[in-house]
């Protein structure tokens, strides 16, 4: 009978056949989690891929490769209830047995989390002109799994008795210096996030920043590109511009121009009402312009002139400074040849006369 008090003598606490009974166990989940990936190459691939949703499909990515792992860890599972180790040996099935299932865990949520931001944030990313969120894209990626990985081993290590305390303690220390280190980069960072999400501007905006007008060229990670009106690149930076005051020029329909022009007081009532009528004709008669949108006004009274509102707006933005040279060109023509008296502002000169009395002459601003 010696070969039965071999089998049921226990060895750190289990007999040769709860072994033998785990073993198989383990054996049996792992040819489960190898069936299941060939399911899933098989048939369930094919099926999530017909559907129309995207969902299906990235839960099934998250499962594909993991699911043989997830096979053994829930042998092993169920296995662990037919032992009866003792210490330390339960310690260390017990270990094993939940080490690999939160890696397991982890490493699912690493290819889900990868699946919907793929899917979602990069299908987004891909129909926005700015370069901004393509930036931030593998960001997000990458910091979301350091936030899975780093939660799982901190789970791992308390599962195997470490006290995480002290390595909590030590990840918020180090995170608040390194925080406090690049502070200025973190700002930017934000400011950033903020561009892309209130989006006050696009790339080929024309924006004022600022000091800063131009067109905006590249939208950055740290950084804002503009090309001013003298061809330069002017690199701003994201906080300051979530900081500053943002003037979307390009997002107003048309181009209000706004200009005064001075009749002599020798202009009669009727020849201001037919001024204030030819300038508004000369005006809608440019093109470009909005007619819709054009005036003249008698606005009030100078020192030597009548002053007289003109505004309009230019249609086409892109020939905004043809358009205005053709408006004051015209204007000028029009008026010339309509003999209408421009007036000129004055300016008083004081002189000593010979008395050592003042003397005002009035002189004209243009000589």
């Amino acid at each position: 009978m010696l070969g039965g008090s071999v089998l049921s003598e226990p060895y750190l606490g289990s007999t040769i056949p709860q072994y033998l009974l785990f073993f198989a166990i383990l054996g049996a989940g792992a040819l489960l989690g190898r069936s299941l990936g060939f399911v899933y190459r098989r048939r369930l691939k094919a099926k999530t891929e017909a559907t129309e949703t995207e969902i299906d499909d990235i839960i099934a990515h998250a499962l594909g490769r993991p699911v043989v792992l997830l096979g053994v860890v829930l042998a092993a599972a169920v296995g662990r209830e037919v032992l009866t180790p003792v210490e330390p040996l339960r310690s260390v099935v017990n270990a094993s047995v939940e080490i690999p299932a939160i890696a397991a865990m982890a490493w699912v949520a690493v290819r889900l989390t990868d699946g919907l931001i793929e899917t979602y944030m990069v299908e987004y990313a891909e129909r926005t002109e700015s370069k901004l969120d393509d930036e931030l894209v593998p960001i997000v990626s990458r910091v979301t799994n350091i936030a899975i990985v780093s939660i799982a081993l901190v789970v791992m290590l308390d599962t195997i008795g470490y006290d995480v305390t002290t390595v909590i303690a030590s990840i918020g220390v180090g995170g608040v210096a390194l925080a406090f280190a690049s502070r200025k980069t973190a700002a930017d960072i934000f400011g950033g996030a903020h561009i892309l999400t209130t989006k006050p501007f696009l790339v080929d905006d024309t924006v004022a920043v600022g000091d800063v007008e131009g067109t905006v060229e590249e939208i950055g990670l740290r950084s804002t590109q503009i090309r001013d009106f003298d061809g330069r690149i002017v690199t701003v930076p994201n906080a300051t511009i979530a900081d500053a005051e943002v003037t979307n020029i390009s997002s107003e329909p048309t181009r209000r121009t706004v200009t005064y022009l001075r009749l002599t007081y020798e202009t009669t009532p009727e020849e201001m009402d037919a001024a204030l009528d030819l300038i508004t004709e000369t005006i809608n008669a440019v093109d470009g312009v909005d007619t819709e949108q054009t005036g003249a006004w008698f606005w009030g009274y100078e020192d030597a002139a009548l002053r007289v509102r003109v505004e309009y707006h230019i249609a086409d933005r892109e020939r905004w400074k043809e358009v205005r040279d053709a408006v004051n060109r015209d204007l000028q023509a029009a008026l010339d040849e309509a003999g209408v008296e421009m007036g000129l502002p004055t300016r008083a000169v004081r002189f000593e006369g010979d008395e050592g009395g003042p003397l005002d002459v009035g002189v004209g601003s243009d000589g």
